[in-house]
């Protein structure tokens, strides 16, 4: 009797091994199928933050360029090319270039206004004159993908102010 229940016990352990053969197939493929859309996944996500680098990085050229021009604007040989005894609120074209990088640039500059300061005197409207210019940069990349527009303020002495 004791070798009939072992024999049907090897039966029973028999049965579950082979009803359990194909699991492991099963289970190892789900594995594989989710470690790969795990890695696809991280590919694109690389991708899409290489591109957004890329772009920042041009944006920062652009808005490099639009400040080198701002600056010579300002600068006294850009101050030269401005007539700042005006008061005609008509565009200054100051300059136009092509940097080395092939970006285009461009600087403004308009008439905003005239001010007089309070001065030394007790006369009032005897200090200083002061015609004010709203200088506008503009520039891109070279592809013209990123680009960027800059206004500085620039207070400049005037001869008179008329008001």
């Amino acid at each position: 009797m004791c070798l009939i229940k072992q024999n049907q016990q090897l039966d029973k352990l028999q049965s579950y091994k082979t009803l359990q053969q194909g699991f492991v197939l099963i289970l190892v493929l789900v594995l594989l199928a989710v470690l790969t859309l795990i890695g696809v996944s991280s590919m694109n996500s690389a991708n899409v933050e290489l591109k957004a680098t890329a772009n920042a990085k041009q944006h920062q050229i652009a808005f490099t360029v639009v400040q080198s021009i701002l600056e010579f604007a300002i600068s006294k040989d850009g101050a030269a090319l401005i007539d700042f005894q005006t008061n005609n609120p008509a565009t200054q074209s100051i300059t136009t270039h092509t940097v080395a990088n092939g970006s285009s640039v461009r600087a403004d500059a308009v008439y905003a206004g005239c001010g007089v300061a309070v001065g030394n005197s007790l006369e009032e409207g005897k200090g200083f004159s002061y015609n004010f210019f709203d200088i506008t940069g503009s520039g891109s990349n070279v592809t013209g993908t990123a680009s960027s527009v800059q206004t500085q303020g620039i207070r400049y002495p005037a001869a008179a102010c008329s008001l």
